[in-house]
Parts: structure tokens; C-alpha cells; sequence
């Protein structure tokens, strides 16, 4: 890697924060453009990313691919029609209805637990912990993290979050995505032009500490 293209990365990765923006509900932000094929660009190159382990191939039977994570995709004008639907029915969506009054993209990401062990969930949980299902959910992370660097230097300000009443059963049926799936986080894209939007940074990007603090050479 050329002193040009390591810039290029470490500014990406310095770049990438966290930006909740906070729209009116009464007063979405304007669509500004068509951005599916950027979008789609950008998921092309962050698809790259590492996966240990094929995904059960009951997860694909609409999605073909072996990996372990799904993208479902809504541009600006569906985020609108998202809001106005949660608006009417789920009175506890909160914060979300302001994102997606701002939102450039909304794109659902889900990781695929394996099936074969479903018999074994206990009523409590969501996934068997095993080793191939970590790796599943850290490949998904892996590609949610790519994207967000490429997404931040294409200009978008970036938000993952951890979905509240995007990652219920309801929604999950609305948007057709299997309930077999589960949401690793919505990602929420902004324009960097928000007019008089509220924009929440992230809490603890700060309090991360230096390499020492969470860091270790090793004798073996």
C-alpha cells in the first residue's frame, strides 16, 4: 500500500463518526437525489469483507449468496413512507420517525444464525451462542464497517443504530425480511446538508483511550 492509499484509509477510518440527525416528522428533509446506484457502489465494495463460514442455505432461497449478512435497502422517498406508516401505527417508535425524516438511506442489515440450531434456542434467547454464529455476526460487522467508511467518504454523515421498533417482529413482516434473520443494526444515511435538523454525536467516540489502554505485546 502506497503512503498516498494509507492516508487515504486512515482518514476514512478518523473521518467515520457517529451523526443521529434529527429531522421535523412535520417536515422531512427534501430528497435530494437519486442515490441507489452510489449506494449500491458502495455495497459492491463492501461486500468484500471476510466471512469464516457459509450461511445456512435455508437463508437462500430469495438471497443466494453464502454469506452471513442481508442488506435491505430503502432510499429517501420509502424512508418518508416508513414514517408516515410507523407514525400511524406504532406509537412508540421515538427518535426513529426524526431519522427517517432526514434520511438519505435507511439500509437493514441482518446476520443469518444457523438453522440447525434453532431446536436449541432457549425461550429467552434469539441465536444458539456457538463459535460459527460469533463469526457470522463479526463477518456482518465487518461488512456494516466497510460500508460506513465508504459511505462517509462519498459525504454521507452515517448513523448505525440498534433499530428500537425497526428490529420487531411487525416491522420485520412489513419489510418482508425472514423473521429467521436478525437485525445487526439499521444504518441511517445523511445529507450533509440538514438545514435546521438536530445532529447528536456519538457518546464515548472520546472515551476510547489510546492503543495502551486496550492493547498488549505478548511474550510466548
Amino acid at each position: 500500500m502506497s503512503e498516498i492509499q494509507m492516508t487515504s484509509l486512515t482518514n476514512a477510518l478518523r473521518d467515520r463518526k457517529t451523526a443521529k440527525v434529527l429531522a421535523d416528522i412535520d417536515a422531512p428533509l427534501p430528497v435530494a437525489s437519486d442515490n441507489k446506484e452510489t449506494i449500491d457502489a458502495l455495497l459492491s465494495e463492501a461486500g468484500w469483507a471476510p466471512f469464516h463460514h457459509p450461511s445456512s442455505s435455508g437463508h437462500h432461497k430469495i438471497l443466494t449468496s453464502p454469506v452471513p449478512w442481508r442488506f435491505y435497502k430503502f432510499d429517501a422517498d420509502e424512508c418518508r413512507n416508513l414514517l408516515a406508516k410507523l407514525r400511524e401505527t406504532d406509537p412508540t417508535s421515538g427518535k426513529i420517525l426524526n431519522m427517517l425524516a432526514a434520511a438519505e438511506a435507511l439500509l437493514q442489515v441482518t446476520w443469518l444464525p444457523d438453522l440447525q440450531d434453532l431446536e436449541s434456542v432457549a425461550d429467552d434467547q434469539e441465536f444458539v451462542g456457538s463459535l460459527r454464529n460469533m463469526e457470522h455476526i463479526a463477518a456482518a460487522s465487518a461488512a456494516v464497517q466497510s460500508f460506513l467508511l465508504l459511505a462517509t467518504q462519498k459525504g454521507f454523515r452515517t448513523y448505525w443504530s440498534s433499530g428500537g421498533v425497526l428490529r420487531s417482529d411487525a416491522v420485520f413482516a412489513r419489510m418482508g425480511i425472514p423473521l429467521q434473520q436478525i437485525l445487526l443494526g439499521s444504518i441511517f444515511l445523511f445529507p450533509q446538508d440538514i438545514g435546521t435538523s438536530e445532529i447528536k454525536p456519538g457518546k464515548l467516540r472520546d472515551k476510547r483511550g489510546g492503543t495502551e489502554d486496550w492493547s498488549v505485546w505478548l511474550k510466548a
